[in-house]
């Protein structure tokens, strides 16, 4: 097994970019989807993980920004912001925590992400958060490969035990393993694929306590690998896609 642990800290030049999103008048990926609602990213920076139940409170990182929706992302509140950045936001028992590291893990050619280290904590559904100063190794340290002490966000596990893994389909064909790919959905262990209605850079998975699947990614992308750009923004305004059903 190998595992890669990466931590995020800004950079000067971000703070140069403007905080609005710069959207086209027509915005290519809508509100609604005969199968998916969609949130949006107040500011143009992908979105990289979520948290929450689109009925009742979401949080969405941009990495360095935290946003709180109470109303299906028609209004966003920033409820946070970090020098260092945030991956995703997990619960633990009744408190959330905003996670900084990421490792990625291969054993058996099975590979998984998993967020750690907790930089803050929020006692009151993320509306105010606090430097966690603890030291639950749940928390704190990169777990065994093995462990089903840890925070999924690629590929996560539904209770039935069936898993969804973001797919990569590379460009060199269906048998290579390396170079340039796009992410056009999700694969389940079953063999069965969820295509997106449109091509994104898709970053993390979240199943929420419904069991709706939630897709995290950019704006869509238009042009091929030599001609990429954003669809609807310049840096990659980001969105999720929420599943309307649960799960199978």
């Amino acid at each position: 097994m190998k595992i890669f642990l990466y931590f995020f800290f800004i950079l000067i030049a971000l703070s140069c970019k403007k905080s609005d999103v710069d959207v086209v008048v027509k915005d290519t990926v809508l509100d609604e989807y005969p199968d998916w609602h969609t949130l949006k990213a107040p500011i143009d920076h992908t979105i990289s993980g979520v948290w929450g139940n689109y009925n009742k409170t979401v949080l969405i990182s941009t990495m360095f920004k935290l946003f709180r929706t109470t109303d299906q992302g028609r209004h966003w509140e920033q409820v946070h912001q970090r020098s260092i950045g945030m991956i995703g936001v997990v619960q633990y028992r009744d408190t959330l925590f905003t996670m900084t590291g990421l490792t990625t893990g291969i054993n058996n050619n099975i590979h998984q992400e998993v967020i750690i280290h907790a930089g803050d904590y929020s006692i009151d559904d993320g509306k105010t958060w606090e430097i966690y100063k603890g030291r639950n190794p749940i928390l704190r340290d990169h777990p065994r490969y093995d462990s089903p002490d840890k925070f999924l966000i690629n590929p996560i596990i539904a209770p039935n035990k069936v898993t969804y893994q973001i797919n990569r389909a590379f460009l060199d064909g269906p048998n290579a393993e390396n170079g340039t790919f796009e992410t056009p959905g999700v694969v389940k262990s079953t063999g069965e694929r969820i295509n997106l209605p449109q091509l994104h850079q898709l970053r993390s998975l979240y199943l929420d306590d419904e069991l709706r699947l939630y897709i995290v990614g950019s704006d869509a992308v238009c042009g091929s690998a030599e001609s990429f750009k954003f669809c609807n923004s310049k840096f990659g305004r980001g969105v999720v896609y929420v599943s309307k059903k649960p799960v199978p």
